[in-house]
């Protein structure tokens, strides 16, 4: 039965109230996946209403970003206002963040902005800590009543279709449980919200009309798809991203996440696949090859990519279609497991002749006595043309007709002839199970012909994330699966911390980290590769390393250890005694950490006595590693995709961060300059008495204007004005 179709926001949920009663806990997916008007209207009548009890379940909000200060408003709220411009602001977000939240409204999260709710009792004491894969599990325990969606709308065989776009991710799951629910005698609803800038995608994205109860459907409600802006890549980024990419064999399978050491990955795999000399020459001055020769010999490459890669990643991010249009991306697979292993036997290398219908009729795929069943399928998959048609047990094609027999030599030779394709068809490069990004990536979706954008099919995590759902299929497409993945933090015997502090504080969440990990044990071919800075910078100016002894919260525990990348190496941890791990580590970390390592280590009897550093590690140093690259820097851009901030953004962000690192009374850790720069030390702070007194440099002029501190009126804006044009000193950036 088709849905109810409302024009209008409040009738909308006039009808969830309705049949919900006040007891209302609504499921909504992450990220772009958010029925913005729906949800707010859901919180507004909340706000109204106290005797209405709403609970929202959700991961990853995305929202406009704050400041602490004058001085960070003036620098990130025009930035905002251009990325989030139509964008609107989700209320229960604005609510949570403002500790504004009334009892009668709670929120329940698996996954945050990484940061952003560090301070917030309210977010903490609400956050789920599940594996992505187990997120549906945790809301059928929540009784969701709700489930509302964004979505796409298009047409399927002529006829109209809601399309789950950018977060089939959990839905369906989340579908059939309420559907089950409802059939049990409870009621419940799934609701969508019509967005025509959804792309329309494919896999499981496309969805029947009548999975829903009530859609909301008028062009008013529109609104842009926003993400994150690509971050800079910093020089340490580079090293890691060219170590990893030599982990990365031809012909293998990919995943990454978002975010600058993603970027800066795929820069490294097109480095190596489009200026192999370059690349050699780089991976060479950062002594990859005598780093880890056995690894890089029995699990990598260094050679340009001939048959190219797939991906099988929980997202769809912006580099697998960078690596797409540069014909890396390119590996097909097919969902079926009969195909697939047309394609990895060989039987079909050369092109589909009559031995690929006999490994099919061996297989069990189809019948040698070729039924019209029989008949579609080999259509389906492109082993014969869209013309072969099936009438009475023949064959008829191009005029030709012959017995639908493949005993019979008669039909085989007008088979051969005439019937079979120019090669397979509904090949896929990528698997996801949602999607994020720029503006750019979603106009790229938007703008692929239909053939085009189905080989990026959109899948279930219960699919992309694990290998019980898709079994011996998804085992033969993530042959040497790669899977690639960010952490804060390692310990010295090869646990990982990625989502959470040691005083249980929770930064984003493990996400589908830990699914990935485990998945790469159990593919025979298969390898996790955990990246980590090996530093970083604290909030008095120090720096603390990210290779530590132990730490008081872990992601991933040290049973699951893998491959560990910083900066300064590749750390192979699988299979090798606790021994051989530390020594491993110790050697990946920054030289002014490694004899603490190894003091500690010994201390607690993990080492001998008489082991010592290698010699060619005791270099762990920044400017080692800024020294080999430099010769590259033009084939190491420092946005790599792009990016949506303007030349003075760029060089101001550069600027304040340097001022942060200067000044020991700002954090570091938010990237941000915040509100303790109001009082600054005193040799900063004193430039403002005498502010109209000192000259500030003609070439800051552009850079203050995009503050608007180019004419200072008070005070405090000449005491910024003078810290701009100092950090922008300091930054080389004037």
């Amino acid at each position: 039965m088709p849905p109810t179709e409302f024009d209008d926001v409040s009738a909308c949920v006039d009808r969830i109230v309705d049949r919900l009663g006040h007891d209302i806990t609504v499921a909504t997916p992450l990220g772009l996946g958010k029925p913005n008007h729906l949800l707010n209207e859901l919180v507004e009548r909340a706000l109204a209403d106290p005797s209405l009890d709403l609970t929202i379940w959700t991961a990853l909000t995305l929202s406009e970003p704050g400041w602490e200060s004058d001085l960070e408003r003036r620098l990130v709220e025009p930035l905002g206002e251009r990325l989030f411009d139509g964008y609107p602001a989700i209320r229960y977000d604005e609510l949570l963040r403002e500790g504004d939240l009334p009892e009668n409204i709670d929120v329940h999260q698996f996954y945050f902005p990484p940061g952003d709710f560090l301070g917030n009792p309210d977010a903490q004491q609400h956050h789920h800590s599940v594996n992505y894969t187990h997120a549906a599990r945790a809301v059928a325990t929540a009784d969701v009543n709700l489930l509302v969606q964004l979505v796409g709308v298009g047409e399927r065989d002529g006829e109209r279709w809601f399309n789950l776009g950018s977060n089939p991710d959990l839905s369906h799951e989340v579908i059939e449980m309420l559907r089950e629910q409802h059939a049990g005698g409870d009621e419940a609803m799934v609701v969508g919200q019509v967005n025509r800038n959804m792309p329309f995608m494919y896999g499981e994205a496309p969805i029947d009309p009548g999975e829903f109860d009530a859609v909301l459907d008028d062009p008013a409600y529109d609104f842009p798809l926003v993400g994150p802006p690509h971050l800079p890549v910093s020089t340490d980024e580079h090293a890691i991203a060219l170590r990893v990419s030599a982990l990365v064999r031809d012909g293998g399978t990919l995943q990454i996440g978002i975010g600058s050491l993603g970027d800066a990955i795929g820069a490294a795999i097109e480095l190596r696949d489009q200026h192999n000399d370059v690349y050699t020459d780089a991976i060479e001055a950062l002594g990859v090859p005598e780093d880890c020769p056995d690894l890089l010999a029995d699990w990598g490459g260094r050679d340009p990519f001939d048959e190219g890669l797939y991906a099988a990643s929980e997202m769809v991010v912006e580099t697998f279609l960078h690596l797409h249009e540069a014909g890396i991306l390119s590996r097909e697979v097919y969902d079926d497991i009969h195909i697939q292993r047309l394609v990895d036997e060989g039987i079909v290398a050369d092109g589909i002749d009559l031995s690929a219908l006999d490994a099919l009729v061996e297989m069990g795929a189809i019948d040698e006595a070729l039924a019209p069943a029989d008949v579609a399928y080999l259509r389906e998959w492109g082993v014969f043309r869209d013309a072969v048609a099936y009438d009475a047990g023949e064959l008829r094609v191009d005029g030709e007709t012959c017995p639908a027999d493949l005993s019979d030599e008669e039909a085989r030779s007008v088979i051969a002839s005439h019937a079979l394709g120019d090669g397979l068809a509904n090949g896929r490069v990528c698997h996801g199970g949602f999607f994020l990004g720029s503006q750019d990536l979603y106009e790229q979706f938007r703008e692929m012909d239909e053939t085009e954008r189905r080989r990026f099919s959109m899948r279930s995590v219960q699919f992309t994330n694990q290998l019980r759902r898709g079994g011996d299929l998804a085992r033969l497409q993530r042959r040497d699966a790669r899977f690639i993945n960010t952490g804060m933090k390692a310990t010295v015997t090869g646990a990982v911390v990625s989502d959470g502090l040691a005083d249980n504080r929770v930064i984003s969440g493990v996400g589908g980290q830990f699914d990935f990990v485990n998945m790469a044990q159990e593919l025979d071919d298969g390898r996790s590769v955990i990246l980590v800075r090996a530093t970083r910078e604290t909030s008095d100016g120090g720096v603390e390393s990210n290779i530590v002894w132990n730490y008081g919260h872990i992601t991933i525990p040290r049973h699951l250890r893998d491959i560990v990348v910083t900066e300064y190496g590749v750390a192979d941890l699988r299979d090798r005694s606790d021994a051989a791990v530390i020594k491993e580590m110790v050697k990946v970390a920054d030289s002014r950490f490694q004899a603490d390592l190894v003091e500690q280590a010994k201390a607690a009897g993990k080492l001998p006595e008489d082991w010592s550093i290698p010699p060619a590690y005791r270099d762990n140093y920044p400017e080692t590693i800024e020294s080999a690259l430099e010769p590259y820097d033009d084939h190491l851009p420092r946005f790599p995709l792009g990016t949506a901030l303007t030349e003075e953004e760029q060089a101001l962000a550069r600027g304040l961060r340097t001022l942060q690192r200067q000044v020991s009374r700002l954090p570091s850790s938010v990237g941000a300059v915040p509100s303790a720069v109001e009082s600054l030390p005193s040799a900063v702070g004193s430039l403002g008495s005498v502010g109209k007194g000192l000259l500030v440099p003609e070439a800051a002029r552009p850079y203050l204007e995009r503050m608007e501190l180019d004419e200072p009126t008070t005070r405090q804006e000449r005491v910024y004005r003078h810290l701009v044009a100092y950090a922008l000193a300091e930054a080389d950036a004037i």
